[in-house]
């Protein structure tokens, strides 16, 4: 998914990195209703957890979220794509009436329609701003017919703030480790026994690896820096780097931490703990953690955990390889 949110972007968007983006003026893809697919896909994308497309300009996601254009907000910075930008660049560049009329047909065309002259920069330029822009009011009606689907225009429309961090490049809240504990749910054994007391070790041990995580992206260290102390890896591999996201992912099945208020608080992961693994299934050596990632529910193999070399050894392929729908 994150491929093809990174393919939507490059193929039907324009603007600068970082700065947002509008839609291609295509009405080759407005006719046969690919802006509609677009917004299906990014509403799939984000109703099962995965990457945002936090790649549009602010006009556009206002748009989405109501319908309507604020054509007082709309202004230069707001122009993508390259002919309009480059147009503006000329208007302004120029230093007389003679430079100015070499662009008066573009100037034209883009609706102007006063007399040509230098103290009208200002309002050409509106014109150009507003052309660029206006005419991608079919697509982005397009794109969110289609990200109606699971409600999100809807969401978004009653929450436009809550979901504004998902469209426009910005701070994206990550989860770290605090957020993944205080989440955890265990289900510890009756109070005082010695299932509780290994049960309450091994949380500790989650908190101990998703801190020591936690401080490996902080240092740009790889993977097998927490494993095992090099960065070769098995065979001499370079070893994948690993996000307390990854974490989250692997548990719960979305990367973010949740984006409602309503829903960050009923957010839980619930840990489970079994004991019996060897009894049931005789002799073995290693057993993972098994994740219901529709569930948020994680259950830890306890007999395999007594150690915290070996909750490492255990849960860093387990978080790796565990993503798919199979046991490692």
């Amino acid at each position: 998914m994150k491929d093809m949110i990174s393919g939507i972007e490059s193929r039907s968007f324009e603007g600068p990195e970082n700065k947002g983006k509008n839609p291609k003026y295509s009405l080759t893809d407005l006719d046969n209703e690919n802006f509609r697919t677009v917004g299906e896909i990014i509403a799939v994308s984000l109703a099962q957890g995965g990457p945002s497309p936090a790649f549009f300009k602010e006009w556009c996601y206002n748009f989405l979220c109501s319908g309507e254009v604020d054509f007082s907000c709309l202004s230069k910075e707001d122009v993508a794509d390259v002919e309009s930008s480059l147009l503006i660049s000329k208007v302004e560049d120029a230093a007389d009436i003679q430079s100015l009329m070499m662009w008066a047909d573009e100037i034209v065309s883009c609706g102007y329609t006063n007399q040509i002259k230098m103290d009208s920069k200002e309002s050409m330029i509106r014109a150009i701003v507003l052309h660029s822009t206006t005419r991608l009011i079919p697509m982005l009606q397009q794109l969110r017919k289609g990200m109606e689907l699971y409600g999100l225009v809807n969401l978004m429309a009653v929450n436009p703030e809550a979901c504004h961090s998902l469209f426009v490049p910005g701070k994206i809240l990550k989860p770290d480790a605090d957020f993944i504990m205080m989440s955890c749910q265990p289900h510890f054994s009756e109070k005082g026994t010695s299932r509780e007391r290994t049960e309450r070790k091994i949380i500790n041990f989650l908190q101990d690896f998703l801190q020591e995580i936690e401080a490996s992206e902080k240092t740009s260290e790889t993977f097998s820096n927490i494993t095992d102390g090099n960065t070769g890896g098995a065979g001499g591999e370079k070893s994948e780097s690993l996000a307390v996201q990854h974490v989250l992912q692997w548990m719960t099945g979305q990367s973010h931490v949740p984006i409602l208020p309503d829903e960050k608080r009923h957010f839980k992961i619930t840990c489970k703990f079994d004991h019996e693994c060897k009894e049931r299934l005789e002799d073995h050596s290693i057993c993972y953690p098994v994740v219901s990632a529709c569930t948020c529910t994680v259950t830890f193999p306890v007999q395999h955990l007594d150690m915290y070399t070996m909750f490492k050894t255990i849960m860093s392929p387990a978080v790796r390889y565990g993503g798919g729908f199979h046991r490692v």
